[in-house]
């Protein structure tokens, strides 16, 4: 009895309070209104910095797009056919002709919009770009291709993208890919999941992951070649490893040379 008598005292103290002090309360709610209303600038700023870092990355990327727009007519689709036609007869003059700005040996990548590792991966990318010839001797000039997963096009739906339809169309190109890649020591030094690159053998657009970034060489030297380098499609990577945008482009520049994690030697 006496413990209930002790509980009823507290909660009564607790109700005279709130009603001593009601007053207090429509402070507080103003004081609440005032520090959203002025908390508000930082927020927008916060969002706009986001959008602006995002738009950025994806402005990098867009300088060197292949469109999906047009199905099978479109840019991506016969630049696609091409580099078949090389992995698939080993012929190099049709694409020279149709791809002269690229060169010889050149990265291919599939993006996506809003994504972290395609974000990371542009920092590498950039910085690879500014000092090629810091990490590369006479062997060609940086040249990129990029082509967008999430591209929204005329042909396009929610349940069937253009991306999906372009996966559809080029199953083979990404089987003969994909049976290359389980032989490149990148692969074998365990830097590629067999799930992801399955994923992308079997051209299953659930299981793709972005970004997908393909070494293109058409003209492998003789040291190369040697070491099992064929023409086409000479490594595969999901992502650029790296701390930071330094340590990116040694990576970049590793797998052009295919060196360090993209050899059979990677302690060098």
């Amino acid at each position: 009895m006496v413990v209930i008598i002790a509980i009823g005292r507290f909660f009564k103290k607790i109700w005279d309070w709130i009603k001593q002090t009601a007053w207090i309360q429509p402070l507080l709610i103003v004081g609440v209104i005032f520090g959203i209303i002025f908390s508000i600038p930082s927020i927008v700023k916060a969002v706009n910095a986001s959008r602006k870092e995002k738009s950025t990355y994806a402005a990098y990327y867009h300088n060197f797009k292949l469109s999906l727009e047009g199905e099978a007519e479109s840019e991506a689709d016969k630049f696609t056919d091409d580099l078949y036609e090389v992995i698939r007869d080993g012929k190099v003059d049709n694409f020279r002709t149709n791809h002269a700005d690229l060169g010889d040996k050149f990265f291919v990548a599939y993006v996506e919009k809003n994504c972290d590792p395609c974000e990371q991966a542009k920092e590498g990318f950039s910085r690879f770009q500014e000092q090629f010839d810091k990490y590369i001797e006479n062997d060609g000039s940086f040249h990129l291709v990029t082509i967008f997963t999430d591209e929204e096009t005329t042909d396009s739906d929610e349940t069937n993208t253009a991306f999906m339809k372009y996966m559809d169309r080029h199953t083979d190109f990404f089987s003969e890919v994909g049976s290359v890649v389980y032989e490149t020591d990148y692969y074998k030094n365990g830097h590629i999941l067999d799930t992801t690159l399955e994923a992308f053998e079997t051209a299953d657009p659930k299981g793709f992951k972005a970004p997908a970034i393909m070494l293109v060489e058409l003209n492998p030297s003789d040291e190369e070649k040697t070491r099992g380098y064929d023409i086409g499609v000479t490594e595969l990577m999901f992502g650029v490893e790296g701390s930071d945008k330094n340590a990116k482009a040694v990576t970049l520049s590793d797998c052009w040379k295919h060196t360090g994690e993209f050899s059979n030697n990677p302690e060098k």
